[in-house]
């Protein structure tokens, strides 16, 4: 596994690439990797290797303010900037890329899709029990009411920081990964919560959408989500058995699918 950092003209990511061996990756799309709210490219670890042995190359993107990156936290980080480092990593190869975001990145691929719509590079769109948003949509939609008053006072004051919830909250039951989860889980830019997305372009028709639902236990803000998906003939659909933090809790299973819909 070898560790480097992408410099482009926006943000910088640090990224974790695993190349398989025997099976000529060059013919395969690059698998970006994008992680949810409150975490980094650190949760993708269990599941980029497996990637690797499959004949992938992956790329784990670390959003701007949070995990490897949240010295950079601060108020000008936005929903854009995110899109931008997801751009980026996704050009950056030279080759197709299938873009795979967990939770609150189904925001951020989304954007990113749009923007790739003319490069001819993007392949497929994997969300890993994410939002699947709507042009002019924000993630605090999708939030209660109360809890979404609350954050927005927090940034009014000038604080960028929305802290992380419990590593439990996601699905994670054995002690030992919440341990390990909970040491890395960091603050979300609560900018990004409130910034609409702008979808500037249609998706080219050859582009393949794919859901992932983590069912076991499942999280009630994404029901909607997967019963419009589930009804839709030009999704693919497939679910686990596991929590939502499936890289975490279910790494083969989880790469074994990711693998089949990029």
């Amino acid at each position: 596994m070898q560790r480097r950092s992408f410099l482009g003209a926006g943000a910088v990511g640090i990224l974790t690439d695993c190349a398989g061996g025997a099976i000529d990756a060059q013919s395969r799309p690059v698998i970006i990797l994008v992680h949810g709210a409150w975490h980094g490219a650190w949760c993708w670890e269990r599941v980029t290797p497996l990637l690797g042995r499959a004949g992938y190359r992956s790329v784990a993107v670390s959003l701007p303010g949070m995990g490897e990156r949240k010295s950079e936290l601060s108020l000008s980080i936005n929903l854009d900037s995110h899109i931008d480092t997801v751009v980026e990593a996704a050009l950056a190869p030279g080759q197709p890329a299938a873009l795979v975001g967990h939770s609150y990145a189904g925001f951020v691929i989304t954007g990113a899709a749009a923007r790739l719509a003319s490069s001819g590079r993007l392949r497929s769109l994997v969300y890993l029990d994410a939002f699947v948003p709507a042009d002019g949509e924000q993630v605090s939609d999708y939030m209660p009411a109360d809890a979404r008053a609350k954050l927005a006072a927090t940034l009014a004051a000038g604080n960028p920081a929305y802290g992380a919830v419990p590593a439990r909250f996601f699905g994670i039951e054995k002690p030992e990964d919440i341990d390990w989860a909970q040491a890395r889980l960091t603050a979300q830019p609560a900018a990004t919560y409130f910034q609409p997305l702008h979808l500037a372009a249609a998706l080219p028709p050859a582009t393949r959408r794919s859901y992932i639902a983590c069912q076991s236990p499942r999280l009630p803000v994404f029901d909607a989500t997967k019963a419009r998906i589930r009804g839709t003939a030009s999704w693919t659909y497939r679910e686990l058995q596991t929590g939502h933090d499936a890289m975490v809790t279910a790494p083969q299973d989880l790469s074994l699918l990711i693998a089949e819909l990029a």
